[in-house]
Parts: structure tokens; C-alpha cells; sequence
């Protein structure tokens, strides 16, 4: 796509800026429909005449429909969005980012959408979008999937699409923790088996459990068999969080906050709270714990968004090799100013 941009832009200038408008626009109307132009302006961070001209054209050649409640893609327009999407993403920059997190992060795939969600809530739900998209093509028949619960997990389950049949297990990837019903591990995995056809299991424990609980907890059928296929799953799909965050969510003693302030704890996954290169330096009692380390043929997943994450997820990309990152235009741009990497 690079070169074929590049080639554009030396023939016909004039023409590539309306081309890519036009994709830009058509793109956000899929991820917001039905909207209406002053909204989508913006979030595409347009002026708002641009979008009417573009939107205009796009209603001409039959590709979306205006009325009361906003704009909405047409059939025609499904047929050529993916090429759309991807222009719209190379004419942002999104690739670039994506080449240059790939190579940094030593993580094979990093998907990249528009925006930041600390400033916009629609960022989280385009990289919750993402992030189903890829498990789709990671998951197989058979396969065992965990998933960790939290408010970015919540909307990969709502990104995902109703009338799948797949022979897929879900799982949650930790215990329950916090007072919100829709963004617990056991929720969001029932619903994605749902939207998967799959089947599903609950694993009714609190995420923090000391070692001598966990094993008297074990010791119960239904518990014992959730967490042997817990233990051989083949992809595990989570979210990060911050330190400071996650320990006060956690509601840690004040010797444990001592020692992760002392010992500079950035992020955290499945109660490991790790430094800015991904060491341990305190781990709760989950029943997760060193889930990346139970099957070493699984394929870990990241999804986090917002440039406030970017230090946990560099971290987390240290502290457990990883297959895929699907984070936003915010958390990236960080994540590259961080690592002092320069986009050339």
C-alpha cells in the first residue's frame, strides 16, 4: 500500500487527498453508523465541510445513505471496505506504526486504530473491534480460549458478531474482582462463546486467593476441571493495566504498595505486577497465575488502549512474549517516544 501511495502522490496529487477523505470517512461511518456529519467530523478531527463534500460523493456512487439518524454504509460499500480501511490506515500513518511497534516490541502483529482512547471512548470500542477481528482468525476448532475481564475486555466481547458456530471452549483467565457484574472474566467469557457458538465455564473464585485456598478450592470437580483446561489453553486474549490502578482496585496492604512504588512496578497482568522491563516484582495468589507458562504452544493476545498505558504495555510485551498488540493511535505514538525510536 506504501508504494502504491507513493506513486499516487507523485501523478496525482491533487486527486490523493479526496481519494484518502473519502476512504477516511467511509471507514468511520462503518465504526459509528448511524451518524451524523458533525459527529464524525469530529472524531476524524475534520473540518466539517470536508466531511458533507466527501459524504456527498460517497452517496453519489451509492456507497452510504443519509436520513434522520445519520449516515450508514450501503451493501455496495461492504464489498470494498477492507481495501478502504487499509487506505485510510496507510494515508493516517496507522501502518508506519504498526512496522515500527512490531519491530521494537518484538511482537509479530500489532494492529493500530485511530485515536486515544484517554481522550475518546469510541478509540476503546474501534480497538475492541480490532481485537475480535484478530481472534477470529486465530481461533480453530477445538481450541481453548481464557479471557481476563476489565472494561477493554468488555468491548472486544461487544465487538464481536452474533452467528458464529465454532467448537471453541472460553474460559476466564482470572477469578472474579471489583463490584461490576459486566467487565468480570466469567461474564465477558460467556458472552464471547455465545457470539462464538461455543461453549463456556465458569470459574466462581475471587481472583486473590492465597496458596493454601486456592489448593483447598481445587480439591471441588467443577473447580478442579475449570482450571486443568484453564491450564491448557491455546490463546489467551487480555487487557493491561497500570500499577497504581490495579493495586488500588486489588485494595493492597500498604507494605505491598511500598515495595511495588520501591521496586517501580508499570504494569500488571493476571496478579503479576512487573517493572518497565517486564521483571516480577510482586505477584498475588490468582488462579491464573504463570498461565502463559502452562502451554508453551498457546498464543497470548494483548489489547490495551490510551497513551496513560503505554509504559504497562511495553512492560507486558517484556515480561510474556506475545503474538499479537492491538492498541490505538495514543498508547503507540507513546510507546515509540518512550523506546526513543524515531519515526522517520
Amino acid at each position: 500500500m506504501q508504494d502504491e501511495l507513493k506513486v499516487l502522490s507523485i501523478i496525482a496529487p491533487d486527486l490523493l487527498a479526496d481519494i484518502g477523505r473519502r476512504a477516511q470517512v467511509l471507514s468511520g461511518i462503518e465504526s459509528m453508523q448511524p451518524v451524523g456529519r458533525r459527529a464524525l467530523a469530529a472524531r476524524l478531527n475534520l473540518p466539517e465541510r470536508e466531511v458533507r463534500a466527501a459524504a456527498a460523493m460517497l452517496k453519489d456512487q451509492g456507497l452510504i445513505t443519509m436520513d434522520a439518524a445519520g449516515m450508514q454504509l450501503t451493501e455496495s460499500a461492504r464489498d470494498i471496505l477492507p481495501q478502504a480501511r487499509e487506505l485510510s490506515r496507510a494515508m493516517a500513518g496507522l501502518s508506519r506504526l504498526e512496522q515500527v511497534l512490531s519491530s521494537l516490541l518484538n511482537v509479530p502483529h500489532v494492529v493500530v486504530v485511530s485515536g486515544n482512547a484517554d481522550q475518546d471512548a469510541q478509540a476503546l470500542r474501534d480497538v475492541g473491534r480490532a481485537a475480535a477481528h484478530r481472534i477470529y482468525k486465530l481461533l480453530q476448532h477445538g481450541t481453548i480460549m481464557a479471557v481476563a475481564g476489565g472494561s477493554t475486555m468488555r468491548e472486544v466481547a461487544r465487538g464481536m458478531q452474533n452467528g458464529t458456530n465454532m467448537d471453541v471452549m472460553v474460559l476466564p483467565a482470572r477469578g472474579g474482582m471489583g463490584s461490576s457484574v459486566e467487565t468480570q472474566a466469567n461474564t465477558i467469557a460467556a458472552e464471547m462463546a455465545g457470539k462464538l457458538g461455543g461453549r463456556h465455564q465458569s470459574i466462581h473464585l475471587p481472583d486473590n486467593l492465597d496458596i493454601a485456598a486456592l489448593q483447598e478450592m481445587m480439591k471441588v470437580p467443577e473447580i478442579a476441571e475449570a482450571l486443568s483446561l484453564l491450564q491448557n489453553s491455546g490463546l489467551i486474549v487480555h487487557g493491561v493495566g497500570r500499577a497504581d490502578i490495579m493495586a488500588q482496585q486489588r485494595r493492597l496492604n500498604p507494605d505491598i504498595l511500598e515495595t511495588l512504588r520501591r521496586k517501580k512496578a508499570v504494569g500488571e497482568a493476571f496478579g503479576d505486577f512487573f517493572d518497565f522491563n517486564g521483571q516480577t516484582v510482586w505477584q498475588a495468589g490468582t488462579v491464573s497465575a504463570a498461565l502463559a507458562h502452562q502451554n508453551p504452544h498457546c498464543k497470548m493476545v494483548a489489547v490495551a488502549a490510551g497513551e496513560k498505558k503505554a509504559e504497562a504495555i511495553i512492560a507486558s510485551t517484556r515480561h510474556d512474549a506475545h503474538d499479537t498488540l492491538i492498541t490505538d493511535e495514543g498508547a503507540a505514538r507513546r510507546m515509540i517516544a518512550l523506546l526513543e525510536e524515531p519515526l522517520s
